[in-house]
């Protein structure tokens, strides 16, 4: 009986230890996880802000052109408009299609 209470004082410290260990592998694997996850999540934040800016840069560039086109248009009409309504000093107004 005497081999069996010595055995038992060396098994009984060595489950403490291996359970000591076992309980710092899993918290390390929980910071872990918890690191990767806040770093994904800051990594999604990061291009969901860069998608924005990118969008509004998009449209931003489309009103302008829409507006330059816009311009431009209506530049060319005046100028059509100030063609049309100059009256030429020779040329007649008439048109004679009898012949």
């Amino acid at each position: 009986m005497g081999l069996k209470s010595i055995e038992m004082q060396v098994a009984l410290p060595r489950t403490v230890e291996a359970q000591k260990m076992q309980e710092q592998l899993t918290r390390q694997n929980e910071q872990f996880q918890a690191a990767l996850n806040s770093n994904q999540v800051q990594e999604q934040e990061r291009k969901r802000k860069q998608t924005q800016e990118i969008e509004q840069l998009k449209l931003k560039k489309e009103k302008e052109e829409k507006n330059h086109s816009a311009r431009k248009k209506n530049k060319q009409t005046k100028e059509m408009d100030e063609q049309s309504s100059i009256e030429h000093e020779y040329l007649g107004k008439i048109i004679d299609v009898n012949g």
